[in-house]
């Protein structure tokens, strides 16, 4: 086969618009990229847990196809782990662990449930490159991806098998296939098979986690509010003539998708539903229980996640972030007062009530407040795109007759420190702290948080593999039980070394900088008798994890 047949053969196979062809490119790119960094960051708190459930659940799928009139007694069994949140995307890690690690053996058990993970990071970045660049051409399908993916917390999830990535892709995905439901994209599409995509897409999303319940309300707000300024002025008749379709697909099809894919409600639907409700409206509030000197004892309680993204997001990426949000501010204002040639009212308000709405939620006073940026992730890609346009924006009105040389080079000033910041923390992605920050060191001397939920432990694997005697009790601390299994099930971790409770029993201490955990350290030179680690991984010379030993214990 010559390669001009190779080549005809290939491009028949790729997508014919340039639109498609981008976000492919960036889909598989993500991907990849993903999958090649993944195996430096550590397991966490979280993911071992849905490792753990994810296996099971991949079970239950192969044991019910074999005993269908066992099905839900199998559910009870397979599904009890982690019941608290939904099933989809755990299914989707446990499937693919199955088929690539325990069927084929191509890959380690980590990153066989991890595939899914990048799936979703992929599927995140095709919808981000395809939105971009409708609203903004070439360039806004190129840099989308890039503006979502260089902030250093955004790629730190792209590999864990957890469920904010996911929730985020997915959530992404069903506001783009409203919108274009709506007709806003300037397309004439089949509006019902867009709004059969909404309505399936949003129960893939509250099936993957319960923040997705709020994208119905938000979404008929969005209407709404788009629809009223033409009624104020025009009349009732100025209202749209139809409702859109979106909406009663979302109410059918997404708790039929939820249903469908969580067994674990078969048994009694209602009341294990409301079982599932009540653990999330009443979920224990550690609301300052993560923040630091700069966030203690606040003006305004809702300043939390507002403060946090603007110490985690690169600084020149945060500047195009909210250049975009001011100019969709405008933009807004200019529809509203009925200046709005060239302006989709609906888009608008869309994205706007998409960028802020996951970050006000969060700030609400009575919201548990945990760990990291990840709870208000979905707002991210919004403020990816707005951020684009206001990039490409910027190169259209410094220079019209050639804006693309201005956009390139905006978008090297905004993305290039952003892309070294990345690799420079990598695998320690929770640990990413800007330069309004001063890096890890100015936020560890203002009192943040240094990381979050143990995954950084990885780093000190090696050592313990080198230097623990044989057989030694190790308290692991932030580390699941869970995990270190895992590790050992991957031969990452030797498999003599033992799971110890607490310094009292331990032989070895793996201590995580943690503020709210202190006292754990003080526990440790206590009863080993030391205050001097033995080894320790540290990010610009601030330390993240140290390890402690007794007396013999480290060779």
């Amino acid at each position: 086969m010559n390669a001009t047949l190779i080549r005809q053969r290939i491009d028949s196979a790729l997508p014919r618009s340039a639109r498609r062809r981008i976000a492919l490119a960036w889909a598989l790119g993500v991907f990849v990229v993903a999958a090649a960094t993944a195996p430096a960051v550590g397991i966490s708190r979280d993911e071992s847990v849905y490792f753990n459930a994810a296996e099971g659940y991949a079970h239950f799928w192969l044991e019910a196809a074999r005993a269908p009139s066992h099905a839900i007694d199998l559910a009870d069994h397979y599904y009890s782990a982690n019941r608290e949140h939904p099933g989809l995307a755990k299914l989707l890690y446990g499937v693919t662990h199955a088929v690539l690690a325990s069927g084929l053996g191509m890959t380690s058990h980590m990153e066989g449930f991890r595939f899914g993970a990048f799936l979703f990071a992929g599927l995140l970045a095709g919808f981000l490159s395809l939105w971009g660049y409708v609203l903004c051409g070439t360039w806004g399908g190129l840099l989308a991806p890039a503006l979502f993916f260089l902030v250093p917390r955004n790629f730190y999830h792209a590999h864990p098998a957890a469920l904010d990535l996911p929730e985020t892709a997915l959530w992404l995905a069903t506001v783009y296939a409203y919108w274009r439901s709506l007709g806003a994209s300037g397309d004439q599409p089949r509006t019902w098979r867009w709004a059969v995509a909404t309505g399936l897409l949003f129960g893939a999303t509250v099936a993957t986690k319960h923040n997705g319940w709020f994208l119905l309300p938000l979404l008929f707000s969005c209407w709404i509010v788009s629809a009223l300024p033409a009624a104020l002025r025009e009349g009732p008749r100025a209202l749209p003539a139809r409702f859109p379709l979106a909406f009663p697909a979302m109410l059918i099809l997404g708790p039929l998708v939820l249903f469908a894919t969580w067994p674990w409600l078969w048994r009694a639907p209602v009341p294990r539903f409301r079982e599932y409700l009540a653990f999330h409206l009443h979920h224990e509030n550690y609301a300052w229980a993560y923040l630091g000197t700069l966030m203690r004892d606040p003006p305004f309680p809702v300043s939390y996640p507002f403060v946090v993204t603007a110490l985690t997001v690169p600084a020149a990426v945060l500047a195009a972030m909210v250049g975009g949000l001011a100019q969709a501010g405008s933009r807004i204002v200019r529809a509203v007062r009925g200046h709005a040639e060239g302006i989709s009212l609906p888009t608008e308000v869309l994205l706007v009530a998409n960028a802020l709405f996951p970050i006000c939620l969060i700030a609400w006073p009575t919201v548990p407040h945990f760990g990291g940026a990840k709870h208000w992730m979905p707002a991210m890609p919004f403020l990816a795109l707005l951020g684009t346009r206001a990039l490409v924006g910027a190169g259209r009105l410094l220079l019209p007759r050639h804006p693309g040389l201005v956009t390139g080079a905006l978008a090297a000033v905004a993305l290039a420190p952003a892309a070294w910041q990345v690799a420079h923390v990598h695998p320690f992605g929770t640990a990413a702290w800007n330069d309004l920050a001063g890096g890890a060191g100015g936020a560890a001397s203002m009192g943040m948080q240094r990381q979050f939920w143990g995954d950084n432990m990885v780093a000190v694997l090696p050592a313990l593999n080198d230097h623990a005697a044989p057989g030694a009790r190790v308290w692991f601390q932030e580390a699941t039980w869970l995990a270190v299994k895992q590790y050992q099930r991957d031969g990452r971790l030797r498999g003599d070394l033992v799971w110890a409770s607490g310094p009292e029993d331990a032989d070895i201490s793996v201590w995580h900088h943690h503020l709210e955990f202190r006292d754990k350290e003080f526990r440790t030179w206590t009863e080993l008798g030391t205050a001097r680690p033995a080894a320790g991984v540290y990010l610009d010379e601030v330390p993240l994890v140290q390890v402690y030993a007794r007396p013999g214990a480290w060779r």
